[in-house]
C-alpha cells in the first residue's frame, strides 16, 4: 500500500507557520498591554501618594514654594496618565487587531486541515476498496483454478 501524500502539504506547512507566528503577535501584544497597565497603576499611586503629602504639608503649614513645586509634580503625573491612557488604548487596539489575525490565520489553518482530512478519509477509503479487490480477484482465480482441477480430475 502506497503512502498518502496530500498534494497541498506545504500550504498547510505555511498556513501552520503563519498561525504560529500570529499567537506569538497577540502574545506580544498583550504583554504590552500588560506592562502599560503596571505603569498606569504606578502612576496613580504616585498621584495618590503626592495627593496625601500635599494635605499632610497643608495641615502642617508648609512654604508655599514647596507646595507649588509639589502640585506642580501632581500635574506632570497626570498628564503622563493621560498620555499612558492614550497608549494604553493604541495597545487595546493593537491586541484586537492581532486576536483578528490570529483567528484569521486558524481558520485558514483548521481549512486546509480540514481538506488534509477529507483527502485522507477518500484515499483511506480507495485504499480498503483496492485491497478488498485484490483479495476478490484473488478468490476468483483461486475458485476457478480449484474448479479447473476438480473437472480436469473428474
Amino acid at each position: 500500500m502506497t503512502q498518502f501524500n496530500f498534494r497541498f502539504q506545504k500550504i498547510l506547512d505555511l498556513k501552520e507557520n503563519e498561525k504560529g507566528l500570529a499567537q506569538m503577535e497577540m502574545a506580544d501584544a498583550i504583554k504590552q498591554q500588560e506592562i502599560g497597565h503596571r505603569k498606569k497603576e504606578a502612576i496613580h499611586k504616585k498621584i495618590m501618594d503626592a495627593e496625601r503629602l500635599k494635605k499632610e504639608k497643608q495641615k502642617d503649614g508648609v512654604n508655599i514654594s514647596e507646595l507649588r513645586m509639589l502640585v506642580n509634580y501632581i500635574h506632570q503625573l497626570q498628564e503622563l496618565l493621560i498620555s499612558l491612557n492614550r497608549e494604553l488604548e493604541h495597545l487595546q487596539n493593537n491586541v484586537s487587531r492581532t486576536q483578528t489575525h490570529l483567528q484569521k490565520k486558524a481558520q485558514e489553518e483548521k481549512t486546509w486541515g480540514n481538506l488534509k482530512q477529507q483527502e485522507l478519509t477518500i484515499y483511506v477509503e480507495q485504499s480498503k476498496m483496492a485491497e478488498q479487490n485484490f483479495f476478490d480477484e484473488l478468490a476468483s482465480t483461486r475458485f476457478y483454478r480449484t474448479t479447473q482441477a476438480s473437472l480436469a480430475e473428474g
